[in-house]
Formats: C-alpha cells, sequence, structure tokens
C-alpha cells in the first residue's frame, strides 16, 4: 500500500518543484531506506507513457516508528534548505495531514511523528 504526499511551495514554479519531488523521492530512499516513487497518471489515449504528477510522491505505508522519524527527519533538512515547503498526506479515509517548516522546527517530534504514524496505519 503506498501513501500519496504532496509537495507544495508557493515560490516554486513547476519544474522546480519537480526537480525538488524528484531528489526528495530519491533522498527517502536513500537516506531512509524508504519505498517511494514519483506518482503518475496516464497521458491518455494516443499517447505514450504515463506523466508525472508534479509535487507528488507515493510513499510505501511505513508501520515501524523508527521509518517514521527517518522519513521526518528527511523532510526537516528540505524545509531547512526551503522553508516555504509543505507537504501532505493523503489516508485511505481521505483525511489530509499537512505538515509545515514550522512543525518540522521543534526538538520534540513525537507529536509529529505519532500523527504520521496514525496517517499510515489508516492506509
Amino acid at each position: 500500500m503506498f501513501i500519496p504526499m504532496s509537495i507544495s511551495a508557493p515560490d516554486l514554479d513547476d519544474e522546480s518543484l519537480q526537480e525538488l519531488t524528484r531528489r526528495l523521492c530519491l533522498d527517502l530512499h536513500d537516506e531512509a531506506g524508504i519505498e517511494s516513487s514519483l506518482a503518475e497518471r496516464s497521458a491518455g489515449p494516443g499517447t505514450r507513457g504515463d506523466i508525472e504528477i508534479i509535487g507528488q510522491v507515493l510513499i510505501k505505508a511505513v508501520g515501524a516508528s523508527g521509518a517514521i522519524v527517518a522519513l521526518v527527519n528527511v523532510l526537516k533538512v528540505y524545509v531547512q534548505r526551503k522553508p516555504s515547503l509543505q507537504f501532505e498526506f493523503q489516508t485511505k479515509g481521505g483525511d489530509k495531514v499537512k505538515i509545515k517548516a514550522d512543525d518540522l522546527r521543534g526538538d520534540d517530534m513525537t507529536k509529529l511523528v505519532q500523527t504520521i504514524k496514525e496517517a499510515f496505519e489508516e492506509a
């Protein structure tokens, strides 16, 4: 089961946002050991291949708190570089969990890790 994660930043154009999304997807795998892929949609009739959805990553549901902490740590690095970034997870039930830079700045990540863990458990 994969959880969709949307990435947004009001000050990035589509090309810059998608490049950041690609790097994040790679870093989630390389730095946190989390299986992830860029979200795609069908290009439509008469065309070949699929089209990447800008700012969308699919993350394999992780249940262990250690994996979620690793996920949060990768996201922290990204908001340190680009404070305008926001992340949004969508649960199976359709609920959305939004994470902003302020959520990733605190020393006590327990509440955020628990919130993400609950979102992943619903998936």
